[in-house]
């Protein structure tokens, strides 16, 4: 389906100029992006370079692990400041020489890397609160009401390739091969083909009366998808059938996206404790208790899961048993997933700042003051950190030595 209406162009925005970074890092010469008045505001006359550091879902994989093995070394300095004019609660996507944001008042807009100048934005039916996912080509946004909750937008053309309602999405999408994987608030997971919409399986936590809303967004090892609801069960459904696997029941509602690794599907509760559970078989291997409200998601390395709570507190713990290796005090509330860059944990807080921590130990290493809230989990793509603030900003940084 396509409704005929397209990626409009846009000005740019006011904000900080770029302090130089070389071009070829950005690989600028691989997309050409024209800015036009009406029609199509932004046009791509060559395939997207692909690289290791793309970022084109929630979490940066289906695992949702908000985890690269590159290190980023502190201090960034700031490169340039976006003001997207409009709330943003989703993490921005990156790819080659271009950022796309989902708002928050119905809009995907792109953003040129180089320069921090808008290219174009496509206006969507409602509010854009979860995060899109992008397969390189095509981006598919989920919306928060109305009866195109589901669009996939073709980026060559700015065109919608398809829209579909499948009842409101506050959550972030899952693609993985060629399906889509959406949680509701209708309290449904909906497997669907990426290539026109339509349904392959839904999978129903409970009868229509009793079900709750899925505020937490899918992650998938591959054989299952898991993820927390308002219930307060955590649920893993075969990824291939929609089949139930197990579910396992916390002491209050699941609002956060879990982390896949090492086998154990490790997710907090606003009960304030962490549970791993042993993906295959669905028992609990260790849980963990924060004495604070888990809003946010988590990242997990090889040897560490980390979690931010509501009393300010970011802790650290060993995936295999769930031990304590250190925590950290931030000076407000931390609802949003930290991000390991190798060997450094870049964490962001309600206090509107940036920390940057040693991984292993929990040091700090320096922070960086934001110029409002930080709800927003970080993103890097090669050199560049980008990182969402007082939910409307979104400023890119870099090492500054």
């Amino acid at each position: 389906m396509n409704s005929g209406r397209d990626i409009q162009s846009g000005g740019k925005f006011a904000g900080g100029r770029f302090l130089g970074i070389a071009v070829a890092r950005l690989s600028i010469s691989l997309m050409l992006l024209c800015c036009f008045s009406g029609c199509a505001g932004i046009r791509i006359s060559r395939p997207f370079a692909k690289s290791p550091s793309d970022w084109l879902l929630y979490g940066g994989a289906p695992t949702r692990v908000n985890c690269i093995p590159e290190t980023m070394n502190p201090p960034l300095k700031e490169l340039w400041q976006y003001n997207a004019l409009a709330g943003i609660s989703s993490t921005p996507l990156v790819r080659d020489s271009l950022m796309l944001i989902g708002t928050l008042n119905g809009e995907l807009q792109a953003v040129n890397l180089a320069t921090g100048d808008r290219v174009g934005y496509v206006v969507l039916e409602s509010a854009v609160a979860g995060t899109p996912v992008w397969d390189g080509i095509n981006v598919y946004v989920p919306s928060a009401a109305g009866t195109e909750t589901l669009a996939c937008i073709e980026l060559r053309s700015g065109q919608r390739e398809w829209v579909m309602k499948y009842g409101p999405i506050e959550s972030s999408l899952l693609l993985y091969g060629e399906l889509l994987y959406v949680t509701t608030l209708d309290g449904i997971l909906y497997c669907i083909n990426k290539s026109d919409g339509t349904e392959v399986w839904r999978f129903e936590t409970q009868d229509e009366a009793r079900r709750k809303p899925i505020r937490s967004s899918p992650a998938s090892d591959g054989a299952v998808v898991t993820f927390g609801s308002d219930d307060g069960f955590i649920y893993a459904v075969e990824r291939a059938s929609g089949k139930l696997r197990w579910k396992y029941e916390t002491g209050a509602s699941v609002f956060a996206t879990p982390v896949i690794v090492e086998d154990k599907c490790i997710v907090g509760s606003l009960d304030g404790t962490v549970y791993a559970i042993d993906v295959p078989t669905g028992n609990l291997v260790w849980k963990y208790d924060t004495g604070s409200t888990i809003y946010g998601a988590a990242a997990a390395n090889e040897a560490l899961v980390y979690l931010g709570c509501a009393d300010g507190k970011l802790h650290a713990l060993t995936i295999g048993s769930g031990a304590r290796a250190w925590t950290f005090s931030a000076q407000g509330v931390i609802d949003c997933a930290p991000l390991v860059a190798g060997e450094i944990l870049y964490m962001g807080s309600l206090d509107r700042t940036l920390y940057a921590l040693r991984a292993s130990s929990g040091e700090e290493l320096w922070h960086f003051d934001a110029p409002g809230r930080i709800r927003v989990s970080p993103v890097i793509w090669g050199t560049m950190l980008f990182l969402t603030s007082e939910d409307k900003y979104v400023l890119a940084l870099t090492p500054a030595r």
